[in-house]
């Protein structure tokens, strides 16, 4: 049996149980730069479609909402976006994308830590990030 890390979160948008594979960006990134709208792809991330993304946080733009939409339109958007840092057009990046929206409730996470459990299944259940074996 595996080890299963958890993690508190609180719910800001979406779904309160939310399953995917977990990918995690060490450092912040933006939608608008940092993301190729084609595949869905975040540098240093890879592909994040239908994952839970964790991530520090955003480096925000205005058109950043609006590559979040293009993602969600084409089936490429995660289904959850996990950070420290919520801004209003994050908030309404997720709306706009229909991707579930949750804040660490610890400021103490280590992403370097998340970044070794990567590929892994995530899962968030109330408020709880519960991260186990995929296979």
């Amino acid at each position: 049996m595996s080890q299963v890390k958890i993690y508190e979160v609180s719910r800001v948008y979406g779904s309160s149980n939310v399953c995917g594979e977990l990918k995690v960006s060490v450092r912040p990134f933006s939608f608008l730069g940092d993301v190729v709208v084609e595949n869905g792809e975040v540098r240093g991330v890879g592909s994040v479609a239908r994952s839970v993304l964790v991530v520090p946080a955003l480096v925000g733009s205005t058109v950043g909402p609006y590559v979040l939409y293009a993602l969600g339109k084409r089936g490429l958007a995660p289904k959850a976006l996990i950070t420290r840092s919520i801004d209003p057009t994050l908030v309404a990046g997720c709306v706009l994308a229909d991707v579930s929206l949750y804040r660490f409730v610890s400021g103490a996470v280590d992403f370097n830590e998340l970044k070794a459990l990567e590929g892994l299944d995530a899962c968030v259940e109330g408020d709880k990030l519960r991260i186990g074996l995929l296979r």
